[in-house]
């Protein structure tokens, strides 16, 4: 390589290319990884990692899984790199929907009946509770819903955030330049208030306390966090090369700039 930073920079001498690529591999072998095929032009390069060289996977994998555990459900291959995988059988989502289907129907496959009786289940614990310690202020008769009328809760929590409003009960409201007829014919405003007010997703009378070993500021929500991730591993399995947002994988505080 030139030493003169005026000179156009015309690429690597293949003495150079050859040293770098000596001492990456001795850099691999001291930390006991193996060593990396070096190719001879560029045509090779961009074969390299052509379709045609890809590694064939059946859906049992190419591999079992090791001993160790770590490797437990991944199917990889090596390419100087051992750890490099591959995903388990075939990509993409694990459920196909007829063309016809609707949205509602593909988000049915993240948000389960499973999910559904489980947040009405801490839903009606903490009803309970307050109900029985807190008669005076909980006098309205409680019944525990359905999934079909929790469905209807969540869908119209979702439609206030696309049709926007000063405050809930304005979705109620009976006035000619205001209202908005779909809320009160799919619930009655006291009982979307009722759940409103009751709605959990954790068990409250178990929640570590600040200085305990198990104490997650996630508690409250936790659970329910675990369940959407199973169900999102079930219903997508991930190709090889993946894009991960750095906000998703490290923290960040701040503003985060495109």
């Amino acid at each position: 390589m030139s030493e003169s930073s005026d000179e156009e920079f015309d690429g690597f001498s293949q003495n150079e290319v050859d040293a770098a690529a000596q001492r990456y591999n001795d850099r691999l072998a001291q930390i006991g990884i193996g060593e990396l095929d070096v190719v001879d032009n560029e045509n090779e390069s961009e074969n390299d990692f052509s379709d045609e060289n890809e590694p064939l996977v059946d859906e049992a994998g190419d591999r079992p899984a090791e001993a160790d555990g770590w490797h437990e459900n991944f199917n990889y291959y090596e390419r100087g790199l051992p750890h490099i995988f591959l995903p388990r059988g075939n990509t993409g989502p694990t459920t196909v929907l007829d063309p016809d289907k609707e949205p509602v129907d593909f988000f049915s496959l993240l948000f389960t009946n499973a999910i559904l009786q489980y947040i009405i289940q801490e839903t009606d614990r903490y009803a309970n509770k307050q109900i029985r310690d807190h008669p005076d202020e909980n006098k309205s008769p409680w019944v525990t819903p359905t999934v079909e009328e929790m469905k209807a809760f969540l869908g119209l929590c979702f439609l206030m955030g696309i049709n926007v409003k000063p405050d809930i009960k304005s979705y109620w409201s009976t006035d000619v330049m205001l209202e908005t007829p779909y809320f009160s014919k799919v619930m009655k405003r006291d009982r979307y208030m009722q759940i409103m007010r009751y709605i959990h997703f954790s068990n409250s009378e178990q929640a570590p306390q600040p200085g305990d070993p198990n104490y997650s500021k996630l508690y409250k929500i936790e659970s329910l966090m675990n369940m959407f991730t199973d169900s999102m591993v079930n219903q997508y399995i991930p190709k090889r090369q993946l894009s991960v947002d750095e906000v998703m994988a490290s923290p960040c505080y701040g503003r985060v700039m495109p």
